[in-house]
């Protein structure tokens, strides 16, 4: 009696080029995505528009915690803001109190969550290209009369301001 063994080898194909979930410029989540983390699940959506304008807030006060410059920390920045400057109209709370496309967890971005915005200005689109009109960061600067603002004309200008200035606010939220 012979025995035959026969071998069989299946070869699987895994494809690295599938589309990612979520892309800067995609529309999604009430706006428009302008920043996806390493994990590629999560990230920014900023508003398709502009809030309005608005003084940053509580020029002679300086408010604990909204100094965090970092992605990811616009949030806590706004809340603190909010929680510590009882000024009505501020680009904050005017972030902070906005529903839109049915969301209700908007935020003034920070610092750098703010120039990644400005990185991706075109994908999102809507914004002032003008120098007197910057946008407004959640970012307090570390004197209390002052905060991050930046240029969204076609170079990069991110200063700091006079919180009594009048400048643009665009609410983002995170996904």
């Amino acid at each position: 009696m012979r025995l035959i063994i026969i071998i069989i080898v299946v070869f699987v194909t895994i494809s690295c080029d599938e589309e990612p979930k979520f892309k800067v410029g995609q529309q999604y989540g009430g706006g428009i995505i302008f920043y996806v983390d390493k994990s590629g699940e999560h990230g920014l959506i900023a508003a398709p528009s502009d809030q309005g304008k608005a003084e940053w807030g509580c020029q002679t006060t300086k408010i604990a915690g909204a100094d965090a410059i970092e992605i990811g920390t616009g949030l806590q920045n706004t809340i603190d803001i909010v929680a510590g400057c009882s000024v009505d109209n501020i680009a904050a709370k005017l972030c902070y109190d906005l529903i839109l496309n049915g969301y209700d967890d908007w935020f003034l971005p920070s610092k750098d969550e703010l120039n990644q915005l400005f990185l991706q200005k075109n994908k999102v689109g809507g914004f002032a290209n003008d120098v007197t009109a910057p946008y407004w960061s959640s970012t307090e600067y570390e004197i209390h009369d002052a905060a991050w603002r930046q240029t969204f004309a076609d170079y990069f200008e991110q200063t700091i301001y006079d919180k009594y200035n009048v400048y643009n606010v665009r609410a983002v939220r995170t996904f």
